[in-house]
């Protein structure tokens, strides 16, 4: 299986977070929207991708990166409380 692109990866989460918003609009359950946050900081932590253009750094700080941006979604998640 090959790897997936940033471009991939950003498509897959974001529909996946667009999946999770009309979710907690029909149901009316606000827990949806902290499932997207939460599932879409977990793409990037399971698998960090930076954009091409990035990619003359130096990749131990480009996927510490992403972990950090991948937590920081998932703390919004946590933390937050999304009403419908």
């Amino acid at each position: 299986m090959s790897r997936l692109t940033f471009k991939t990866q950003m498509y897959l989460s974001l529909g996946f977070f667009v999946i999770c918003m009309i979710m907690s609009y029909f149901t009316k359950l606000g827990i949806f929207h902290n499932i997207g946050w939460i599932v879409y900081g977990l793409f990037f932590i399971i698998h960090p991708v930076w954009p091409k253009s990035w990619d003359c750094h130096e990749h131990r700080k480009l996927k510490l990166g992403c972990r950090i941006a991948g937590a920081l979604a998932i703390l919004v998640g946590l933390i937050t409380r999304f009403g419908v």
